[in-house]
């Protein structure tokens, strides 16, 4: 359960603060502070996302206190702060200022697209997945505006090959206090090409008993769920493992989806590598970003 402050970096532009809504609604319904923060980076670009970027410290600090004026007045606990000293890396700052205010959620946003510098550097969410463990609250958006975050369906990705419980305590801790009800997803893996080339029968009788134990485990997890009182349902897919969250997302709809990353920050062996980046170049995507340690 989050309990520590969510920290929500802003850098002065309008796409930055569409994570204001959903910081400030996951703030009143778990009973916890929000933390503003500003980092100033070493040659700054004059411009981000469009619009002037703050590289000034008195102006950064006046901008997130107009900020936490608005949060206030829904009655939330505000603290701001400005990382003065000019970095270069801006993921590690915010991973070390996410650990120094012990952190249990970093609230942010990412462009409903990607480039060849994304795909190159790696979005900030996913450097700073790589570096730390605090989870991140991710939204994607194409345009600068402030939706309203009330998740009602949760999409659970399940990799039986990896540790689920922490993905399952994340869902509870966000389905639990919105009523949401959560939906559980596996898509098992196909057998190697070789195999299916070579061996087609073989290869689709184990496809068979694959579906089959994958059903078993998931509804085994769906019953466990429902006997805590959640409202569960699953789904076992036989599509790739983005095309098989972006599909169950649109069909549920699903205002939040849940992901677990490996130890390096990567996705489990279950995704592909490039599933976060496609799922990030969807728009108006809520996605909860946890770290397997």
């Amino acid at each position: 359960m989050i309990v520590g402050p969510i920290l929500v970096p802003l850098d002065g532009s309008r796409l930055a603060e569409a994570a204001l809504p959903m910081a400030a609604s996951v703030a009143q319904r778990l009973r916890t502070r929000v933390f503003l923060l500003h980092v100033l980076e070493r040659d700054a670009p004059a411009t981000v996302h469009g619009e002037a970027h703050l590289t000034r410290a008195s102006d950064a600090k006046r901008y997130l206190e107009n900020q936490a004026t608005g949060l206030r007045r829904e009655r939330i606990e505000v603290e701001v702060d400005v990382h003065e000293r000019p970095v270069g890396d801006v993921a590690v700052a915010l991973d070390e200022h996410a650990h120094e205010l012990d952190a249990h959620l970093i609230a942010m946003c990412a462009h409903g697209r990607t480039n060849l510098r994304d795909r190159a550097l790696g979005t900030i969410a996913e450097q700073i997945l790589r570096g730390g463990s605090v989870p991140i609250l991710l939204r994607t958006v194409r345009r600068p505006r402030r939706a309203a975050f009330r998740p009602r369906n949760l999409l659970l990705p399940i990799d039986f090959d990896h540790d689920i419980d922490v993905a399952v305590d994340a869902a509870r801790s966000f389905a639990r206090p919105y009523g949401a009800a959560i939906t559980l997803l596996t898509a098992p893996e196909p057998p190697p090409a070789a195999a299916r080339r070579f061996l087609p029968s073989a290869s689709a009788l184990a496809r068979e008993l694959d579906q089959a134990e994958a059903e078993r485990r998931l509804g085994a997890l769906g019953e466990q769920l429902r006997s805590e009182g959640f409202a569960a349902e699953t789904m076992v897919m036989d599509q790739p493992p983005s095309e098989a969250i972006a599909a169950a997302s649109e069909s549920l709809p699903a205002e939040l989806i849940v992901l677990v990353t490996d130890a390096h920050g990567g996705l489990s062996s279950w995704y592909d590598p490039s599933t976060l980046q496609r799922l990030l170049a969807l728009p108006d995507l809520t996605l909860l970003l946890i770290k397997e340690l």
